[in-house]
């Protein structure tokens, strides 16, 4: 099968939610047809409330909450009003966690990661701190060495899991194959999942495509393209995603 390298054609965006939401129905005003696709499914943790109660009356000098469904799943549980300082790695979840936890929460201004969130003045003297990170099972453990190190005891909350979607219609790959110019991903397990999906005459498509990707160390986990034709936008954040496809779009058209 012959693939002409990609323009300005639709974006590929990997993340949970099939169902157009403000970012895809921006991207679309501008011109920009969107698939939205998953590979993997959010699922809740059972709630101990014995942990929970725990939880809530120890005191924390700093909460760490990793993701909107981090987010989502503490409130749901009732981890709320619980005093502490917030924080979040990037606006998105920042925003998201204030209004659902009812407190206010810091992020970095720029660098929407966990190193952009460890060079925070504040984290970087915590001796006999203690330290709460809200997250979902698994994950990286960067931040919480780096808290440790730092002088903090740091203790995990995993509430949810995150579970692989299998690809239950192929001729999808087919029709993205056809329409897809640039792919937008931000998370390496979606990355992961998607690309074990993906058949082996798929890899002229995947080599020609434009990639879009909140970091470098992203970037590095794909194995197709050359450098120049992946983007990375330091942010998972809707805005930055959102310019750096219009800029994309531009440079293609």
């Amino acid at each position: 099968m012959t693939v002409n390298p990609v323009s300005h054609k639709a974006v590929l965006l990997l993340r949970p939610g099939n169902m157009p939401d403000a970012f895809t129905r921006q991207l679309r005003e501008t011109g920009r047809e969107c698939f939205v696709h998953s590979f993997i499914e959010i699922e809740p943790l059972p709630v101990d409330k014995k942990q929970l109660t725990g939880l809530k009356q120890r005191h924390w000098d700093g909460i760490v909450v990793v993701s909107k469904n981090a987010a989502h799943y503490a409130a749901k549980a009732g981890f709320i009003d619980v005093p502490s300082k917030y924080y979040a790695v990037g606006p998105g979840t920042a925003s998201f966690t204030a209004k659902h936890l009812n407190t206010p929460v810091s992020c970095p201004a720029f660098i929407h990661q966990s190193e952009g969130l460890l060079d925070l003045a504040e984290l970087q003297k915590l001796e006999q701190q203690s330290w709460l990170i809200i997250r979902g099972e698994g994950g990286r453990e960067l931040l919480a060495d780096a808290l440790r190190a730092r002088g903090a005891s740091v203790d995990y909350w995993e509430v949810y899991r995150r579970k692989q979607l299998t690809l239950s219609d192929p001729e999808l790959i087919q029709q993205w194959i056809k329409s897809v110019g640039t792919i937008v991903v931000t998370s390496a397990e979606q990355l992961g999942y998607f690309l074990s999906s993906m058949p082996s005459s798929a890899k002229t498509w995947l080599d020609n495509c434009q990639w879009i990707v909140p970091s470098h160390r992203l970037k590095g986990l794909i194995p197709f393209g050359q450098s120049d034709s992946i983007k990375v936008t330091g942010s998972a954040a809707d805005a930055i995603l959102m310019n750096a496809l219009i800029a994309d779009g531009k440079t293609h058209d």
